[in-house]
């Protein structure tokens, strides 16, 4: 039995080490992430750290030098600003699809009061930035407030993690965060609301740690607020924490429970009254895509990588995960950040309302795990150290080059032309794509006409699809008076003129 376990433990050293050299060659080009089945190499990996983690008891404690410590905490941070600056050195164009949308929302939002904004934007974020953005250049809070906020949820992350395990924990989590491509992803996608309402969360959670309720309360408000499908997942974690956290020793502190119900349903309440009125389709356009993802999982996946390229993104510290995970299932650590992160799990898993989405969300979970688990493998051995440091190097090189190459979703020439626009503002324009409508939206002051979106969507996806074949506009000229369409691609047809750079008027 004993020379079993050694054989396990030793295989399992070996194996790592052999992970970690195979992700530094995945990032340095020698072969593609697909190759091989690296994410099942990470399971078999975590699996082998079952044994190791439960058969060897570990009480040495992790030391870093004030110095060394101060210095990786700055190092993260400006990681954070730097691989998020690079993409707009030589590029004026804000990233993300939808900054078009939140620069409308900022500026003309409250003025216009479009139907779509009050069912896709909430009340907090619409109120705070109208506000921000009367201060403030809309150029600087899409782009520098935006890195600025990634910055906050660096630090929040920072707060959360040491208030939940350790000060050296809660440093590796800082670090591998400035380093995770799937953060960096969600920057490219400027998930404004997202961003906010992620940060509060680790603030609520902290607070509710610390058992600050009145702290906690304030900041779930702000999440209910600030964006619907936080909330969701906070209210989820919260709930089932009510009823299992005042079971302690074989018994149930009922003081606990009721308090924890009474917080809840004030934090629901007064997170409710923000949704009366005009902001009432906000609740009724969510209600039907969140009952149905549970009778046909699947169908409200919401715009962002899938759990198939999630696996191959975080390569770096997948294995880690798995070993921090371990690590609280060993320590019986079933606190809140455990439940938030099983229920994200199976979210993901059974594609259950936003599961792509939520994938922002796990991944914060797995940064955590990660960091736990490097922590703990460099208690283990000082092998455990090495593997560490080639995992997060290789975490950075793939940081660096993703940044490097990162590129606004249409050209400069195409902003440009966008930007240059000056027929009237009663003219209605037509985005040809879903592409350039975002854009049209934000920088002209036209009314746009857009597959799928805001309030003049002509029609459904099949009578779109006649549009595209054919282009004619005629219908479209008869409803609105004019027919105005943008497009990057050539229209030789005899019915269009070309007004300016790639806008053109049906004439037939």
């Amino acid at each position: 039995m004993k020379n079993l376990k050694k054989i396990i433990n030793e295989s399992f050293w070996q194996l790592f080490v052999i992970y970690a050299f195979f992700v530094l060659a995945v990032v340095l080009g020698f072969f593609g992430s697909y190759a091989f089945y690296f994410n099942l190499f990470a399971l078999i990996i975590g699996i082998f750290g079952i044994f190791v983690c439960f058969t060897e008891r570990n009480e040495t404690e992790l030391k870093i030098p004030k110095y060394l410590y101060a210095a990786i905490f700055v190092l993260s941070i400006i990681l954070i600003i730097t691989f998020r600056i690079i993409p707009y050195l030589n590029n004026s164009i804000p990233l993300g699809y939808d900054a078009g949308l939140y620069k409308y929302i900022i500026e003309k939002g409250l003025i216009n009061s479009d139907k779509w904004i009050f069912q896709t934007t909430e009340p907090g974020f619409i109120y705070t930035f109208t506000f921000l953005g009367k201060i403030l250049p809309i150029d600087f809070i899409l782009k520098y407030l935006f890195i600025f906020f990634f910055v906050v949820l660096g630090i929040s992350l920072y707060f959360f993690t040491k208030e939940y395990f350790d000060k050296n924990v809660a440093l590796i989590t800082l670090f591998i965060f400035s380093i995770s491509l799937v953060q960096f992803y969600f920057f490219t996608y400027i998930y404004y609301k997202n961003l906010v309402a992620l940060s509060l969360m680790l603030w609520a959670f902290y607070f509710l740690k610390k058992e600050k309720y009145l702290f906690f309360a304030v900041f779930g408000i702000l999440i209910g607020i600030f964006h619907r499908p936080t909330f969701y997942i906070f209210g989820l974690s919260y709930l089932v924490y009510t009823f299992i956290s005042p079971y302690k020793n074989k018994t149930y502190n009922k003081k606990l429970l009721y308090k924890n119900i009474l917080y809840g349903f004030i934090i629901l309440l007064i997170s409710s009254l923000f949704y009366l009125e005009r902001f009432r389709p906000l609740i009724l356009s969510v209600l039907s895509p969140l009952v149905s993802s549970f009778v046909s999982p699947g169908e409200s996946p919401g715009t962002f990588i899938d759990f198939f390229h999630y696996q191959f993104s975080v390569l770096a510290y997948l294995p880690l995960a798995l070993f921090g995970f371990i690590y609280l299932i060993k320590n019986k650590k079933f606190d809140i950040f455990f439940i938030y992160t099983i229920l994200l799990s199976a979210i993901i898993i059974f594609e259950f309302f936003f599961f792509n989405r939520f994938i922002i969300f796990l991944d914060i979970s797995m940064i955590v795990l990660a960091a736990l688990g490097a922590s703990e493998l460099i208690k283990h051995k000082k092998l455990g150290l090495v593997i560490v440091i080639l995992l997060l190097l290789s975490g950075f090189i793939l940081m660096a080059k993703t940044s490097i190459n990162e590129k606004p979703y249409i050209s400069e020439g195409t902003f440009n032309s966008i930007k240059d626009i000056s027929i009237p503002s009663d003219k209605y324009i037509m985005g040809f794509s879903k592409e350039f409508s975002p854009y049209l939206l934000g920088w002209t002051d036209n009314k746009i006409i857009a597959p799928g979106l805001f309030d003049y969507n002509f029609w459904n996806e099949q009578r779109w699809n006649v549009f595209w074949s054919d282009l004619n506009a005629s219908e479209i000229k008869n409803t609105y008076g004019n027919a105005y369409l943008f497009t990057d691609n050539p229209l030789n047809s005899s019915c269009y003129s070309e007004i300016s750079k790639n806008l053109y008027y049906w004439e037939c």
